[in-house]
């Protein structure tokens, strides 16, 4: 049995998490005046003492970024074991573990604090991305064949840092994606009381069901709470096992 998994979101009114699917929210000067707008946004892995985060790539570039350029310089094979260096593993306390099995993001900036990223991949990602993460010492966890089998990355994240609660920031594609898998345990949403009333925009869950293929997820509230600054916060349980 894996962790527990709480998918955590700020969101508009109208249930939007940014304004293009071409440009992540935190890129996006569009964004800006929500970022800017008095709103103290929620810490979800602090609110819930969450050492791990998940995210996905979409989150640091856009939906169509193709992956990048590099030579490797490490026999194949070894390549795709999973790359766990105890010179950083030891030193971090908290990570973010991001879906990337198409090997799209060229990480310049790999911690901070004491917050290290680490990079979840399958056995179709390119063996010049896996050479580009270890060149960097970026972590990296091999789970699944064609892509990232999200089940067994949330186990592998469980016993690799010794915790029982992932925290899922990711947009609404992989939040979706969970969701409709029956990993998501309870559902957070920060509302902002702003419209943003853009088509295109990214939303929540907009990975849960992107063919009309399931009836709607019925969720149980388990806390309001309106805040000091205007939005409130939402928990939800999604009735799991």
């Amino acid at each position: 049995m894996g962790p527990r998994v709480i998918t955590a979101n700020t969101m508009t009114l109208d249930g939007r998490i940014a304004v293009s699917p071409s440009v992540p929210s935190w890129q996006d000067e569009r964004w800006g005046p929500i970022l800017e707008a008095g709103f103290q946004l929620i810490d979800f892995a602090a609110l819930h003492g969450a050492p791990v985060i998940l995210e996905g790539s979409n989150s640091f570039v856009a939906r169509d970024a193709g992956g990048i350029d590099a030579v490797p310089s490490t026999p194949e094979d070894e390549l795709y074991e999973d790359f766990l260096p105890n010179r950083v593993i030891s030193r971090f306390k908290r990570w973010m573990a991001v879906v990337d099995s198409r090997g799209r993001v060229a990480w310049q900036h790999t911690h901070q604090d004491d917050n290290h990223v680490l990079v979840l991949v399958s056995r179709r990602t390119p063996a010049e991305y896996l050479a580009f993460l270890r060149e960097r010492d970026v972590p990296y966890l091999v789970v699944g064949e064609s892509r990232v089998d999200l089940d067994l990355a949330l186990r592998r994240l469980g016993e690799t840092f010794d915790t029982d609660l992932i925290v899922s920031t990711a947009g609404g594609i992989l939040n979706g994606a969970l969701l409709r898998a029956g990993l998501v345990d309870e559902v957070d949403l920060q509302v902002l009381p702003l419209v943003l009333g853009n088509k295109g925009a990214p939303a929540v869950f907009e990975g849960y069901n992107p063919d009309f293929a399931f009836p709607p997820y019925r969720l149980s509230l388990i806390e309001q709470q309106a805040r000091p600054d205007g939005s409130l916060l939402l928990r939800f349980a999604t009735g799991k096992g």
